[in-house]
């Protein structure tokens, strides 16, 4: 059993390979925080099927769907996924399929999929009343023969089977009425993995038909299992756009391309290497696997203070700023879908904020560290000059100088072997993720999966990346009748733009203010240094005692640290470069207001534009966001 450098015990990943991190077991009346093994499968497809062709697609979804749990059931035995998740190997994982129920495909693909074990979840592009109005029976001769009660029949017996529940948007059978079914289709695609599509190859019929789902999953990077509506041909694979333009035969049939996708969603990352530049950051790794887990380290957290010394840049930052903002804990909200995502933002929050509290204190720490060594070191030597020489004195400043030095020392060790720095923007990125997911989530909207893996897609920080999407395959799907929702869309995003707008609006304030007050302290700093110095040369002139001079000496020679430690802060913690992006956010987020303000909340499938708004802000937050993590991703703490 390998123990990290902060105690917590996690088993190894690979015992017969090199010593890597891994999952803890979650002790007893702790949350598990790992993420649910699941996987979501989506249906887009024609209506009117000929009846000669029903049994062949029945078989060839019943293939994909099969497929599809077969390898889930072969990646949940591995040892390595089921200590990635909340899973019992042995278990089955969890498996969820999308359909909106209408007459032809959708029906076929759920029912296959409920036959093979698939919790099914229904969107609607109407409420239930208004969506049942379509269930008019077979219309066309080559139609299997179904009667309008028949029809809805079927819908209703297979909406009773629903244990994922059913979302209804607001839509309804006036001039939108393309609208809602492409809405409806776009939900499907942005909460499924993979996407099933019984298509006939064309251009369609126009705004939310098949074909313009199709195109909207390839341009989303989900990718598509292809069965042809119309003729007896092999399935094909639909990775992105091109394959939909151009859908030349590849080499390798569905099944071999749906495993690598699989794999590549479900397995955990690789371990990736310890950070560990100079002789400094070796020492500091003695004894540390030479590789990590990051998502093992996560699951492992506890909370850690931050008293004492940890307050070190809040107090400097208060100060400096004269400003400490009210702070008012977030409330679990009331929505199932909210809900899943708060729990999963406060973990991640709370470690960020522990975290980032002893980065923030440790390059403050070791500034004022810094100037205090200076000024033991000018004491020895001052006392060292002095006639006759006290030693007692010089020594006693000689060994607080030691003493500071291996304070700094210290510092920069537990900053190295416990990765202060690197946890901290790693867990703030997690955490953001989820609360923006949190407001989306509840107006059937998801965060981009291709644009966070972006984000997060270079080195350690991938792991992110890669455990957003394994809870977003097990959040729970949002429910209900969207034209009912309650607290309604409109609240729920002006809240998000509130609170961001409060947000940084304080920041600009406090960044501004402290780092003007730094300025000006570094620059009084330096001015009183030719006051002393010109002091110094003074008592030489005029024959006082030594220990005046000496006085003036040593504060000649510690305010230039004093100047450059207020400087180095400043720097350091960027003040101006946020005070500015701050800024620049504002000003974003006062248009995303004035565009919300002017939505008319009766107006039909109104969620859909909130959605569009909410999607929006959150996607300029995390421009945001990704700005500030490569800004501080290389302000480690360093010897230097």
């Amino acid at each position: 059993m390998a123990v990290t450098a902060d105690g917590d015990k996690i088993a190894p990943r690979n015992p017969a390979g090199p010593q890597l991190a891994e999952v803890h077991r979650t002790p007893p009346g702790k949350p598990d925080p790992r993420p649910v093994l699941a996987l979501r499968v989506g249906i887009t497809g024609a209506r009117d099927l000929h009846a000669s062709q029903s049994d062949r697609l029945c078989r060839q979804l019943h293939t994909a769907l099969d497929a599809v749990r077969q390898h889930m059931q072969y990646l949940a035995s591995n040892a390595d996924v089921a200590n990635a998740y909340a899973h019992v190997q042995g278990q089955a994982p969890e498996l969820r399929f999308i359909s909106p129920l209408a007459r032809g495909a959708d029906r076929l693909a759920a029912d296959t999929a409920l036959t093979l074990g698939y919790a099914l979840h229904v969107p609607m592009p109407f409420p239930q009343a208004e969506y049942e109005k379509d269930f008019t029976g077979a219309q066309k001769p080559h139609e299997a023969p179904l009667t309008a009660a028949e029809d809805l029949a079927q819908f209703r017996g297979l909406l009773e089977r629903a244990d994922a529940g059913w979302l209804a948007l607001d839509g309804d059978h006036g001039p939108e009425m393309n609208r809602a079914y492409e809405a409806v289709g776009r939900y499907v695609v942005r909460h499924c993995d993979l996407l099933l599509a019984v298509w006939d190859g064309g251009a369609g019929t126009g705004r939310g038909g098949t074909a313009d789902i199709v195109r909207y999953a390839a341009t989303a990077g989900v990718p598509v299992w292809w069965i042809h509506a119309t003729e007896d041909r092999p399935p094909h694979w639909l990775a992105d756009i091109q394959d939909v333009r151009d859908p030349a035969a590849s080499a390798d049939p569905p099944e071999v391309r749906l495993r690598v996708h699989l794999d590549r969603l479900i397995r955990p990352l690789p371990p990736v290497r310890r950070h560990a530049e100079g002789v400094f950051g070796r020492l500091a790794r003695l004894c540390q696997p030479s590789h990590v887990a990051p998502e093992a380290l996560y699951y492992a957290e506890r909370p850690r203070s931050r008293d004492g010394i940890w307050r070190a840049n809040q107090g400097l930052i208060q100060w400096a700023s004269g400003m400490d903002p009210p702070w008012t804990a977030p409330r679990r909200p009331d929505d199932p879908a909210a809900a899943y995502w708060f729990d999963c933002y406060q973990p991640a929050d709370a470690r960020a904020g522990d975290y980032a509290a002893r980065y923030r204190s440790g390059y403050v720490l070791l500034f004022g560290l810094a100037v205090l060594a200076l000024s033991f070191g000018a004491l020895a030597l001052g006392f060292g000059l002095l006639r006759p020489e006290p030693e007692a004195a010089a020594l006693v400043c000689a060994g607080l100088e030691g003493i500071v030095l291996l304070t700094v020392a210290e510092l920069l060790w537990l900053s190295i072997r416990r990765e202060w720095h690197e946890r901290s923007i790693e867990y703030r990125l997690l955490a953001e993720l989820c609360r923006k997911q949190q407001t989306l989530a509840p107006l059937g909207w998801a965060l981009s999966t291709g644009a966070v893996q972006r984000m997060a897609a270079a080195g350690r920080i991938a792991w992110v990346a890669w455990l957003f999407g394994a809870l977003q395959r097990s959040a729970p799907f949002p429910t209900g009748d969207m034209a009912a929702a309650n607290p309604p869309h409109s609240v729920v995003l002006s809240e998000l733009i509130a609170q961001q707008m409060a947000y940084h609006r304080d920041r600009e304030a406090m960044a501004r203010r402290a780092s003007l007050r730094l300025v000006h302290l570094s620059e009084a700093s330096f001015a009183a240094v030719l006051l002393f110095v010109a002091g110094k040369v003074l008592v030489a002139e005029v024959g006082w005692p030594e220990q005046i001079g000496m006085v003036f000496g040593l504060f000649a020679v510690v305010l230039p640290g004093v100047s450059a430690a207020c400087f180095g802060i400043r720097a350091y913690a960027e003040l101006p470069h946020l005070a500015e992006q701050s800024h620049h956010m504002l000003a974003e987020l006062q248009r995303a207001e004035a565009r919300v303000r002017r939505l008319n909340p009766h107006r039909t499938l109104v969620s859909q534009d909130f959605g569009a708004e909410a999607a929006a802000v959150a996607m300029l937050m995390l421009q945001d966001l990704e700005g500030w993590t490569r800004l501080f991703r290389v302000k480690g703490l360093e010897p230097g």
